[in-house]
């Protein structure tokens, strides 16, 4: 990988990290061996964002809020707690 496409990569994982709007790396500007990353963090950032505002509906009181795409494998977990805490009103 090229230090240009790692600098590219850590900017783009750091907005997933802190940015609470939907980043969408452009892949193409990335070297071919990094495009396959890049995608794979384009898809982190989806999974992520949607964890953020489904925690963010539930701490503002929103108890009927929805929990994202289904094939979020990161939210499966956030909703069996969720669940779990519901059951012990």
């Amino acid at each position: 990988m090229e230090k240009r496409d790692a600098e590219i990569l850590l900017n783009f994982l750091k907005d997933i990290m802190y940015s609470r709007r939907y980043q969408n790396l452009n892949v193409t500007i990335l070297s071919p061996d990094a495009q396959d990353l890049g995608e794979g963090l384009n898809l982190l950032s989806k999974y992520v964002l949607e964890c953020k505002r489904y925690i963010d509906e539930l701490t503002s009181g929103k108890a009927d809020a929805k929990p994202g795409s289904e094939d979020n494998p990161l939210i499966k977990h956030i909703v069996s707690l969720v669940d779990s805490l519901g059951q012990d009103k």
